[in-house]
């Protein structure tokens, strides 16, 4: 019986040394990162989808703002002026959603672990105490079709990533252009209330000398009641932007940060081909739709194989003999699975040439718009006013002639704003649906 024992002892270390069956850990690179087609950088796509764009360089805008500054606007001593691109790489710095993704890539290398394990050996006894071991041994294929499986998860993750890191620039873009266009309603709010104040102050002066009827004072106080609290409300929408902006940022934006301002940038055209060109080919949905559909092929691969036999290695040896499941059921579902994702991928890559065509309309709708208001409306609305006010001053027009005036040009310079937020916004949905500005550093 000793001797029994001690056979059986060292058939047990034999059978644990052939499987292996402690947990091996994956070999650099066993995780899949493979990402196919190196990506467009940002510049060299930007270059080619808007022929002849005017890059901003560091700190210093490409073009005037669209009003000018107040004193109290510019920034404190010692404040940090944020360009764009900066604000952008602070966000893929300091999003907390990214340590979401490296607990994802954790898990995807548990994952590979888990398929590179080897089964555990069986031990059995009878009343007679006849003890037996056996050792599952697998296909190679077998195993080889788990692992790949398995390995596959780590490229999806990875594209995840992309894929987020191209949504956050556009998030990022966009809050940016929403910060500054607060922040030039805040100036151009501040200056129609100083009008209004100068306004009232004529409107005072007539009344005192008997040239106009007290109602056009009172008239004009409560328009400066008006733009009093216009500030006020943009006063609150410029502080809502920079929380947005800083949340999207992590909260790592210096305090007092002030963004360098290219509200006012020159527009580009649109190259439509290129532009579908590079989405078609690097969108990062479609990245993650084609590693996704990866997966899935090794997936029904490793469905197809799992109902291989597994030899038991032991006293007495012994075979697995799948009569009854050959595992169709998880072979169809696989499959059903691998059908879906190619139909996912079609779609999304209808979606993407629609997103960008209406975007496209959008960017181009709104400069064709900001060539009207650069064209003269602008300069025309507010020589309009001037002379309105003259004329009032002088006793030539009434008041309600001066108040269209100057409701004129208060209008045309909101629109005018207006119109460039919306062009910078539609120009980042461009970007956003070609996926470009949000490669690895």
């Amino acid at each position: 019986m000793r001797r029994g024992y001690l056979k059986l002892a060292h058939a047990s270390a034999v059978l644990l040394l052939l499987a292996g069956c402690t947990t091996m850990q994956p070999k650099r690179g066993q995780i899949a990162d493979d990402l196919g087609t190196p990506v467009i950088p940002y510049a060299e796509a930007v270059n080619r989808i808007f022929p002849g764009d005017c890059q901003p360089p560091a700190r210093k805008p490409c073009a005037r703002r669209v009003a000018p500054r107040s004193a109290d606007a510019k920034p404190a001593n010692g404040a940090t002026v944020l360009t764009l691109a900066e604000v952008q790489g602070i966000a893929r710095g300091q999003n907390p959603t990214f340590a979401e993704f490296a607990a994802s890539r954790q898990a995807a290398r548990a994952e590979v672990l888990q398929a590179l394990a080897y089964p555990n050996p069986d031990m059995e006894a009878d009343l007679d105490y006849t003890l037996g071991l056996f050792q599952p041994i697998e296909f190679p294929s077998k195993r080889r079709a788990r692992r790949n499986a398995a390995e596959a998860s780590g490229s999806v993750v990875e594209r995840e990533e992309d894929e987020f890191r191209a949504t956050l620039a556009a998030d990022a873009a966009k809050a940016y252009h929403t910060v500054l266009y607060h922040e030039h309603a805040v100036e151009f709010a501040k200056e129609a209330l100083k009008t209004e104040q100068d306004i009232e102050q004529i409107v005072g002066y007539r009344v005192e000398a008997g040239g106009a009827p007290e109602i056009d004072r009172i008239k004009a106080q409560v328009e400066t009641l008006k733009a009093s609290r216009v500030v006020q409300a943009q006063e609150r929408q410029r502080v809502s932007g920079r929380a947005v902006l800083n949340a999207l940022c992590g909260r790592a934006l210096p305090p007092g940060f002030v963004l360098d301002d290219a509200l006012e940038r020159p527009l580009a055209g649109v190259n439509m081909e290129q532009a579908q060109q590079i989405a078609l080919a690097q969108h990062p949905v479609l990245r993650r739709l084609e590693a996704v559909l990866r997966q899935k092929e090794l997936i029904v691969q490793r469905e197809q194989k799992a109902w291989f036999p597994s030899i038991r290695i032991g006293i007495p040896l012994g075979l697995e003999v799948p009569l009854l499941n050959r595992n169709k059921g998880g072979i169809a579902a696989a499959k059903a699975d691998l059908e879906r994702t190619q139909a996912e991928l079609t779609r999304a890559r209808q979606e993407i040439q629609r997103d960008l065509e209406m975007a496209t309309q959008t960017y181009e709708s709104a400069r064709e718009q900001v060539a009207v208001f650069q064209g003269g409306l602008r300069a025309a609305a507010a020589e309009s006013l001037r002379i309105e006010t003259l004329m009032y001053q002088e006793g030539e027009v009434d008041f309600l002639q001066l108040l269209d005036a100057r409701r004129t040009a208060r209008q045309t310079e909101a629109e005018y704003l207006q119109i460039m937020y919306d062009a910078q916004i539609a120009r980042i949905e461009i970007e956003r649906a070609i996926g470009i500005g949000g490669e690895r550093e």
